[in-house]
């Protein structure tokens, strides 16, 4: 399915390609296996929140007795995220881009008249057109968890187009038995034009390494549970 899906992507077939594989709504199968995976009580990651979408959803199911830490670093977003997520007191947001490095990085941020879920790390030093990039602090994820002390049971990850990144920052958390599921959104589009139209592959190679089983939802997202046999 990567595959076919890249190649439509190239050659100007995707609407064919999307008759051939069928959606319901946009990730309603995604969200479905969120929501059936999550506990109340859970500590869970939700990394590239935005406004808090899935934010609220997870701490609706973790419940007063659990936690959501929610990373945005885009400025103007990030407020957002805080305003509709505040009346839930167990939510802990961060201006903050998980990555493989810490330290201070650049945020391609789009106006919201375009779309402010594009808003990724800048990968090209001339990529500013219908953007502008402001600097933000990026952080490995075992560097949190670290600092932090407490394991997540749960990863939801949406980062346009980083997601190797993200991963690979977080090398030791994967293997932390106490980690149940990830889930990613997988942005076709930005990893072929890095160059990394393999990624998809690479990251089901390391999610099975760290002892999970990665299915493919739908076209875009990853479902992975942690193998307990």
């Amino acid at each position: 399915m990567i595959k076919a899906r890249s190649i439509a992507r190239r050659v100007g077939l995707k609407r064919l390609y999307y008759r051939i594989f069928p959606l319901r709504d946009y990730e309603e199968e995604f969200h479905n296996a969120i929501f059936e995976e999550l506990h109340a009580g859970d500590l869970v990651w939700d990394v590239g929140a935005n406004v808090g979408f899935y934010t609220k959803i997870c701490a609706e199911k973790t419940g007063a007795g659990g936690r959501v830490v929610a990373f945005e670093p885009a400025p103007e977003t990030y407020s957002e995220l805080c305003r509709q997520t505040s009346k839930y007191p167990w939510v802990q947001n961060e201006r903050l881009a998980l990555s493989d490095s810490d330290g201070v990085s650049h945020l391609v941020v789009y106006d919201a008249a375009i779309d402010s879920t594009f808003h990724h790390l800048q990968w090209d030093a001339g990529e500013t057109t219908s953007a502008n990039c402001v600097d933000v602090p990026v952080m490995r994820g075992d560097s949190y968890w670290s600092r932090s002390g407490k394991t997540p049971n749960l990863l939801r990850i949406d980062v346009e187009g980083f997601e190797e990144e993200v991963l690979a920052g977080m090398n030791g958390l994967l293997a932390a038995p106490e980690l149940r599921a990830v889930f990613l959104e997988l942005h076709f589009q930005f990893l072929e034009e890095r160059g990394r139209a393999g990624a998809p592959i690479r990251i089901e190679e390391q999610l099975r390494g760290k002892g999970f089983r990665p299915r493919w939802v739908d076209r875009s997202h990853i479902a992975a549970k942690r193998d307990r046999s």
